[in-house]
């Protein structure tokens, strides 16, 4: 039997000023945009800078 490894989608956090990649199925949802962290998705509410303050784990 053979199996294959399929390298998780890699795309780009959709947070306009973040560089952060976010992988497809554990990206933060907001309609059909993708997300690295709630902050993000929810536009900086409270002006927190990507990676600084956003919560994302990508230490972009």
């Amino acid at each position: 039997m053979t199996t294959t490894l399929e390298k998780p989608t890699t795309l780009k956090c959709a947070c306009p000023g973040c560089h952060c990649t976010v992988q497809a199925e554990t990206a933060i949802r907001r309609g059909s945009l993708l997300f690295c962290s709630d902050v993000c998705a929810n536009g900086h509410p409270n002006g927190e800078p990507c990676h600084a303050g956003c919560g994302c784990e990508c230490q972009g």
